[in-house]
């Protein structure tokens, strides 16, 4: 599979948006979330659903299969082939990554907070070329959420089955949250139907 280097921007979006006519159900407006914006900087706003328009509408455009990147795919791409906490050590700063500096991780230094998100792009990629893997927002998998991974796929497919049908998983962190929300390994979840400025997405691509 092939993932995006970074979250879908507002610009992209956009594109979207005027290509269907697509509104918007969420109290969060994604033109105006409550933090400056501008092309360059992931879209929030969007819930589970909504991505999987976009996912439609980009497929049908490019005649490439476009989707979600399963929660495996997610953290096989985000760790880069690393172990650590980070992609990048067992430390983290502001500097290298987008969330509330008032709280540390593990020693790590404090640092700013944005309070909003930050452009794609700001901070270095991960050893696969891959941005944004650490914070500035949560991104929606295609997972259904379950507690564990008992059970999971071996084969890194998307798990689908079972679990808490109305949530699905959510990858990454965010500039609202402490680092160790950042770690590789966290999970978290969050109603399909909903949208908040927290949250945005990365698009996966099938490979033939």
């Amino acid at each position: 599979f092939a993932l995006g280097r970074h979250p879908v921007t507002v610009g992209q979006w956009k594109q979207f948006v005027r290509a269907t006519g697509w509104e918007s159900l969420s109290d969060t407006d994604w033109r105006a979330p409550g933090f400056a914006q501008t092309d360059q900087h992931p879209v929030v706003g969007v819930s589970w659903n909504d991505a999987q328009l976009y996912l439609r509408w980009l497929s049908e455009r490019t005649g490439q299969l476009y989707r979600l990147p399963s929660e495996a795919e997610w953290e096989y791409a985000c760790r880069a082939g690393t172990r650590t906490a980070f992609s990048f050590g067992d430390e983290i700063s502001t500097e290298r990554a987008n969330y509330d500096g008032h709280y540390t991780y593990n020693g790590s230094p404090r640092g700013r907070y944005v309070q909003g998100t930050s452009k794609v792009g700001s901070y270095a990629p991960n050893p696969w070329g891959l941005f944004d893997m650490h914070g500035n927002v949560w991104e929606w998998v295609q997972d259904v959420v379950h507690e564990n991974y008992q059970g999971a796929p071996p084969d890194g497919r998307a798990w689908e089955e079972d679990g808490d049908s109305v949530r699905r998983a959510l990858r990454g962190g965010a500039w609202l949250y402490n680092p160790r929300y950042l770690r590789s390994a966290v999970r978290n979840g969050f109603s399909a139907v909903l949208a908040n400025d927290i949250v945005g997405f990365r698009v996966a691509r099938k490979l033939v």
